[in-house]
């Protein structure tokens, strides 16, 4: 290799290491535009991406405008108890053997169907005995009679003493008292008769039977429990609020074994029961579509307006807080909605006090502001100041609650 050959060689790696230094100067002036312009465009990506997450996680509450309401109907609900307009112990006035019982438990009877005897065979031995007597003393009197007219006639004759015609009168005023009281003897014995026999008093059922054929009765002892199922009433215990605005002839609702019933005041007791200190009422049923029993336990309500100011919210709106209190969450409009891309409402937490309890509503009282949205469902998947939207058909809504009012 010739010593020109070696300075070419040399100035060829000179040349291509220039041009190395000037490529690599090159790119690193390129590079440092981009080092700048990347934050910015990674940047405006996340930001687009992270407008259109929170757009997607957004959430849309139904709402409805709260109401406040002056005052609010509450159902009071009493118990009263069915019973018969009338029910006896029937028994005998005089002792003796049960001779027989003509009815059974649970029968249906007439005013003045017998019910039961008792044996009378002493009765009507005693009463045979007491008709001889009479006989006796009816003929006594008569043969006084007839004394007394001859010793009248004979004293005119001047046969006889006054003395003697005294006694004459005498013995006719004494055969005389003698056939009364042996009158007033069979008539009693009639009467013990007549009281050996039960009839019933009025139309009713046989309740009970305490005794049996062949059961020697005292008198006045129970044979037979007897009600009267024709007619029945309702006694009802009010306190004195309520009574006190209640007249005869109001008609209030009840409901017995399931069913409703109408029932009528029918009276107002002056007193008060001793021990729970109520007035007792006593109230019957309009018609007598349901069948009533004695004992039957009826549930009766009134309406009572509560003059008390507050809001009618559904049971879906209301969640429970801390140490047993309760709250509801209401949707209040953002001051900046731009900045918080589609939410346009903030949710907040508001306690409320439950004044009545219905079927699907809650009378409650709270500190409420005005252009609050009640958030009525959903509670479940949202929290306090959560950002969402607000449903439009909040009307609705309202109508429904409107609904659940009446």
């Amino acid at each position: 290799m010739t010593t020109n050959d070696i300075n070419d060689n040399t100035s060829f790696h000179k040349t291509r290491s220039g041009n190395t230094k000037l490529y690599f100067i090159l790119a690193v002036f390129l590079s440092i535009p981009a080092l700048f312009l990347a934050p910015m465009l990674f940047g405006k990506v996340e930001q687009d991406t992270t407008i259109q997450d929170q757009q997607l996680r957004v959430l849309t509450v139904p709402t409805a405008p709260l109401v406040r309401e002056s005052s609010y109907t509450r159902q009071r609900y009493y118990l009263g108890k069915v019973e018969t307009q009338r029910s006896s112990l029937l028994g005998f006035e005089v002792a003796g053997m049960l001779k027989e019982i003509h009815v059974l438990e649970g029968e249906f009877v007439e005013k003045g169907t017998p019910l039961a005897e008792l044996d009378t065979q002493r009765l009507e031995a005693a009463k045979m005995e007491a008709e001889a007597q009479l006989n006796e003393a009816k003929a006594a009197y008569t043969l006084a009679q007839a004394t007394l007219e001859r010793t009248r006639h004979a004293q005119k004759l001047k046969a006889v003493s006054i003395q003697q015609l005294d006694e004459a009168v005498s013995n006719l005023e004494s055969q005389q008292a003698r056939v009364a009281r042996v009158k007033a003897q069979v008539n009693r014995i009639n009467v013990d008769l007549a009281k050996s026999k039960i009839y019933a008093p009025y139309s009713g059922t046989i309740a009970e039977r305490r005794s049996d054929e062949g059961t020697v009765i005292g008198a006045g002892q129970t044979v037979l429990e007897f009600v009267e199922t024709a007619r029945t009433e309702i006694r009802i215990g009010f306190d004195r609020e309520v009574s006190a605005k209640l007249e005869v002839g109001t008609l209030v609702q009840a409901m017995v074994r399931n069913t409703p019933l109408t029932l009528r005041i029918e009276r107002i007791l002056p007193g008060r029961e001793q021990t729970t200190r109520v007035v007792q009422v006593i109230a019957v049923p309009v018609s007598s579509a349901v069948e009533l029993r004695e004992a039957d336990l009826v549930e009766v309500s009134l309406s009572q307006q509560i003059d008390t100011p507050g809001y009618w919210l559904p049971v879906s709106a209301l969640t429970e807080n801390a140490r047993g209190l309760w709250s509801c969450l209401v949707a209040v409009p953002l001051e900046d909605p731009e900045r918080e891309g589609a939410a346009t409402h903030r949710l907040v937490r508001r306690d409320v006090e439950i004044l009545a309890l219905e079927k699907e509503r809650i009378f409650t009282s709270g500190q409420f502001n005005r252009g609050d949205q009640l958030v009525v469902n959903g509670i479940h998947r949202i929290v306090p100041q959560q950002r969402v939207q607000i449903q439009d058909d909040a009307v609705p809504e309202q109508d429904k609650i409107a609904s659940m009012k009446r």
